[in-house]
């Protein structure tokens, strides 16, 4: 080999090296942000490559029997006394779901009026399973000729689904049946506590947010069920009902491929009760020992000392002026920070508002710091 080619075979060892140091370098910032690259970059590749626009022709036919629907309804297991029927008002288009009493199937009317919902919170305060939603916020999205078009939703839904999938839980995702938004649902063994099953759902994304950025989650609606306690009647007497869910596997909507099981292609599974059926659902000792272990407490939790020096548990989606529990204070809640969670420094810009540099921030700290700018909104809770 002459000097020309030695010469040239140095450069190309020497870029080869700096190359790899770039990429190392970016590797790290990318951790720190909590973005997992490679298996972004897989799946976006295997979305765009696999993906089937003709979603409804994926979906085989089955023949619903009486022993198929008593498994379905053991999976989604709500209210029998009372369950809640779509209806779409002429002319504007707006769809809104009305309680029931009568039963019978549905999923056969074009305009989608006989779609039922299901109540997930039992009498006895008690549920079977727990439901992620995400979904549309923007005006007028309830209006079929208005769906919001973009694809941010995926990646929060993409989010909880690595949480789950880290943190050993078997998911089921759904999309629902407008196609612009999913439901991810856990399914539980025997019932258990609903506020035994939030405070699980709230540990499972305190968890997941130590290694997933979850950032806005602008998307994410709520968790069902959303109360721990059926609410009372008010003047009314009555006692409520809490709130709904819609039932998967929609006729009309399947058809489409929505209202569907998918995979992490975004495909509609070709065997929706199959997959189904092999959910490993929860035992409550498990969820139980997931809370323990997933100490520090969730983000909408918190222990202030009452003035016998006796912890009290806060829960922040809880009314105010329950008998021996006050809402905690922004300045009482959990601010500590880990040092290993931030690169060299943290850097605060105090202007019109605060800025924070996260370039340098794990995704613990920065969930950590949203949380501490966040506070409840008493609407939402009412």
């Amino acid at each position: 080999m002459g000097n020309v080619e030695q010469t040239e075979m140095q450069h190309m060892l020497e870029r080869v090296e700096y190359l790899e140091k770039e990429n190392r370098y970016l590797k790290d910032l990318l951790d720190r942000a909590g973005i997992f690259y490679e298996q972004i970059v897989a799946s976006k590749h295997a979305r765009e490559e696999a993906f089937n626009p003709n979603q409804g022709a994926r979906i085989q036919h089955v023949e619903i029997t009486d022993e198929l629907a008593n498994r379905f309804f053991s999976r989604f297991w709500g209210r029998q006394d009372v369950y809640s029927k779509r209806s779409v008002k002429k002319g504007t288009g707006e769809a809104g779901y009305y309680p029931q009493c009568n039963h019978f199937w549905s999923g056969k009317a074009a305009d989608a009026s006989d779609v039922i919902g299901i109540y997930p919170l039992l009498p006895d305060d008690t549920c079977r399973f727990l439901v992620f939603d995400f979904d549309n916020h923007e005006k007028d999205a309830g209006k079929e000729e208005t769906q919001d078009t973009n694809e941010k939703w995926k990646e929060e839904v993409e989010a909880l689904r690595e949480i789950c999938r880290l943190n050993g839980i078997d998911a089921l995702t759904e999309r629902s049946r407008s196609g612009r938004g999913a439901h991810v649902w856990i399914f539980f063994q025997s019932a258990v506590d609903a506020s035994l099953a939030r405070k699980f759902g709230f540990a499972l994304l305190e968890k997941g947010a130590e290694s997933v950025n979850l950032k806005s989650f602008e998307y994410y609606d709520r968790m069902l069920p959303a109360q721990d306690h059926i609410p009372d009647g008010g003047k009314s007497g009555r006692p409520g009902l809490g709130n709904l869910i819609a039932l998967p596997l929609q006729g009309q909507a399947l058809k489409e491929g929505n209202s569907a099981f998918i995979d992490e292609n975004w495909n509609a599974y070709p065997d929706q009760w199959g997959e189904l059926f092999r959910r490993q659902r929860l035992s409550k000792e498990f969820m139980e020992t997931c809370i323990k272990n997933w100490q520090p407490m969730n983000p909408f939790e918190e222990t202030v000392e009452n003035q016998n020096g006796k912890g009290q548990e806060q829960q922040g989606q809880q009314s105010q002026g329950k008998q021996g529990k006050e809402r905690v204070k922004p300045w009482e809640q959990n601010r500590e920070f880990l040092a290993e969670d931030v690169d060299v420094k943290l850097v605060l810009t105090l202007s019109n508002l605060i800025y924070v540099d996260v370039s340098n921030l794990k995704p613990r700290i920065q969930n950590r710091i949203r949380r501490m700018a966040a506070f409840a909104n008493p609407v939402f809770y009412k």
